[in-house]
């Protein structure tokens, strides 16, 4: 083999490797920090749809003030997102994580979004009972339950939004979205009501 060429391979190795070392261990601090729940950015072609879903339903019930919870809110960029197309609406972004916490909440004062607010509160303990709407992108294993706390503290007629997985508990999703994307394993948005 040609000197260069094995040069060449031995470094793309090399730096491989400490890709997926720096990969490994950002994975663990997130389980570790984040309460076993990495923290995993929404597709932009995902969180397209979902504005999308949201300035729909708010337009039909015509609220003055519409009022949206995200579970899990993580870095807070679907939130702002949201706050930014619907300047009407009042967003909540729900996170356990600390410094996820500090970070959305110093990237929603830059921004200058009055109508999002961030609490530090476990989603399962959480008064749902006044949202129009709840976004979510949780892990597959919290879905059932997630599902009954839903069933149990949401008013009818609340929208719900799922990321990726289907809600348990017997939920039916009113439709399935395709979105454009190109992360391979966010491309549908189930959409539900209450």
């Amino acid at each position: 083999m040609n000197f260069h060429l094995q040069l060449f391979i031995e470094h793309l190795n090399h730096v491989l490797f400490w890709v997926a070392a720096l990969l490994l261990i950002w994975n663990v601090y997130m389980l570790v920090f984040n309460k076993g729940v990495p923290n995993i950015r929404t597709a932009p072609g995902v969180r397209r749809k979902i504005i999308e879903v949201l300035k729909k339903d708010a337009a039909a019930k015509g609220k003055h003030t519409y009022t949206i919870i995200d579970l899990g809110s993580g870095n807070g960029l679907l939130t702002r997102e949201i706050a930014k197309a619907l300047p009407h609406a009042k967003v909540i972004g729900l996170e356990v994580s600390p410094s996820a916490l500090k970070w959305s909440e110093k990237l929603r004062d830059r921004a200058g979004l009055k109508n999002l607010e961030y609490k530090k509160a476990d989603f399962f303990e959480y008064d749902m009972s006044k949202a129009d709407a709840v976004v979510l992108f949780l892990n597959i294993y919290m879905m059932e339950r997630i599902g009954k706390k839903l069933h149990q503290n949401t008013r009818k007629g609340t929208l719900i939004t799922s990321n990726r997985f289907a809600l348990g508990d017997g939920w039916q999703p009113a439709e399935v979205l395709e979105a454009r994307t190109l992360y391979p394993f966010q491309k549908k948005v189930h959409i539900y009501y209450s």
